[in-house]
């Protein structure tokens, strides 16, 4: 069982999901693990980090990024403010084993989602799985959240995205529905486990 360290305003349900436990032990995802969108560090990185993982966090942040590195010291080297695009686009091919984004996808402009995951087919590893979040439905808008900071959604619909991995190449191993009550109302949101073909 996992640790988890209590820090305000974080979800520390995301880290004690089964799939992302799934996609953690699983035997294909054994490397190097790529977190895009890591925010300040919890719970996700500090769960992999903890259990003495090879993990990378990126955010386009600089205060989450800056938090992450004070939280944790003992680790600071693993966290790097990059833009998620940017960043895959200059990576290696085939060097990392997993990759996981949870909420953070959908902050990149959608004009750039196909691109993002046709990169991150292929950076990963023949075998190598991704776990993605997807919103039931499209958005686009814009609002404010850590520190005030302005904050921009934008995604496709859960069966675009769906259809739209698949024809990139990616295979379909596991689907998993999170339901949280947020302001009072029934939230649900979609997580899948993708792998890349041999």
């Amino acid at each position: 069982m996992y640790k988890f360290l209590k820090t305000e305003n974080k979800d520390a349900t995301q880290s004690e999901i089964p799939l992302f436990l799934h996609w953690l032990d699983h035997p294909n995802n054994s490397k190097h693990i790529l977190e895009l969108g890591c925010a300040t560090g919890f719970p996700i990185a500090e769960t992999i980090l903890s259990i003495g993982r090879d993990y990378t966090g990126i955010d386009l942040s600089s205060e989450h990024i800056e938090m992450a590195t004070k939280t944790f010291p003992q680790w600071k080297d693993h966290f790097k403010e990059a833009e998620m695009l940017d960043f895959c686009k200059n990576s290696d091919s085939e060097s990392f084993s997993g990759i996981i984004s949870m909420f953070s996808i959908r902050h990149l402009p959608r004009i750039h989602h196909v691109e993002l995951f046709n990169e991150i087919l292929r950076i990963l590893e023949p075998r190598g799985l991704l776990l993605v979040d997807f919103p039931q439905y499209s958005e686009d808008g814009r609002g404010t959240w850590f520190a005030n900071l302005p904050m921009y959604w934008s995604s496709f619909s859960e069966e675009w995205s769906r259809l739209t991995l698949k024809e990139l190449g990616f295979e379909l191993l596991e689907t998993y529905e999170d339901v949280k009550i947020f302001n009072g109302e029934e939230e649900k949101t979609l997580l899948l486990l993708y792998r890349k073909p041999e």
